[in-house]
């Protein structure tokens, strides 16, 4: 029997496409560890592989047209090798529970706030609040990307993920793509909930203690 694919996704003004990158234009992407090299490397690869990935929920592979946030972490992440769970709140919790987890203050605002000192390139980034589940989850886990660190050109922070209405540079967009890591705002209903390094690539932290020795 043939596989089965998704229709075609609907044509979207060109303005509405996300944002790539090159790897080269990260900071000191070429220091990272080879893992976390390796992670980026392909992030940035499966957008740059298909023409455009609109934001689809429950999408979690090229075929389905489409990802949803955690359906594209999943991908990348099962593509580099490891063995995530399938939604958002279960890869909030798969770091939870491996003591992978970062949690900053709650409703943090600040980008030079000292909680996010062990944030680096590779690490998911999780929100909570940007919708309203309807699937009976316990924890308000509602968004995740991957962070990719800051560009050269400018030094702000970016990260690619799943969305429709995230920006980059101020020009919001639907898909998988580059978007900008930034906090929400005082007052926003969307709260940063942390990061961490997925299990299966070593913390920064480590390999700082394996140096050392």
């Amino acid at each position: 029997m043939a596989p089965v694919h998704a229709e075609p996704p609907q044509e979207l003004a060109a303005d509405e496409r996300p944002a790539l990158i090159e790897t080269s234009s990260l900071v000191d992407f070429e220091s990272l560890p080879e893992d976390r090299k390796r992670l980026l490397k392909l992030a940035i690869a499966v957008a740059k592989e298909s023409p455009w990935l609109p934001y689809r929920f429950g999408g979690s592979d090229p075929k389905d047209g489409g990802f949803d946030c955690s359906g594209a972490v999943h991908f990348v992440l099962t593509k580099a090798g490891l063995t995530p769970p399938r939604s958002s709140v279960e890869q909030y919790l798969w770091l939870k529970t491996a003591n992978r987890l970062m949690e900053p203050p709650a409703n943090l605002t600040d980008m030079d706030d000292p909680s996010l000192k062990n944030l680096r390139p590779g690490d998911l980034l999780f929100w909570g609040g940007t919708y309203t589940p309807s699937d009976g989850r316990k924890l308000n886990i509602t968004h995740v990307a991957i962070y990719l660190g800051k560009e050269k050109s400018d030094g702000l922070s970016v990260m690619i993920n799943a969305t429709d209405g995230r920006s980059y540079r101020g020009k919001k967009a639907n898909g998988y793509g580059i978007y900008d890591f930034r906090l929400p705002s005082a007052g926003s209903k969307s709260i940063f909930m942390g990061y961490g390094t997925p299990p299966g690539i070593e913390p920064h932290w480590q390999r700082f203690l394996q140096l050392e020795r």
